[in-house]
């Protein structure tokens, strides 16, 4: 289950580096040094935070219903994005936006992984 969830992480960290600046298109940097910015935060915290978190909703969740799974992936990456904008008020937007869209890549990687493993 660590490998699945450590496999999800990293396809989601290199498909969000490239997802993540299309939202930011005001700003005068490039495309990819907001993808770089973004993914200097935000990868440590997804192998990390994000990982250990979605192991513990896994292992601890009683129902195997997908939808209450989500909602808590997503629960998990709002707080995160809440602590984080702790140190700075004014990024509670683009974390928020940030941390959306981390975990529902992670969260539908990890489905299809499951889904491909249970196959074959």
């Amino acid at each position: 289950m660590l490998d699945r969830k450590l496999f999800a992480a990293f396809f989601t960290s290199i498909m969000g580096y490239f997802i993540v600046p299309i939202f930011f298109h005001n700003a005068s940097d490039s495309y990819f040094i907001k993808g770089l910015a973004v993914s200097i935060v935000t990868v440590p915290i997804l192998f990390i935070v994000g990982v250990l978190s979605s192991l513990a909703i896994e292992s601890v969740s009683l129902s195997k219903n997908i939808g209450l799974s989500y909602l808590k992936h997503l629960g998990c990456a709002i707080l995160c994005a809440f602590i984080f904008s702790l140190t700075a008020m004014y990024f509670l937007v683009a974390a928020l936006l940030i941390s959306f869209v981390y975990a529902t890549i992670f969260f539908l990687i990890d489905r299809l992984l499951i889904r491909f493993f249970k196959e074959n």
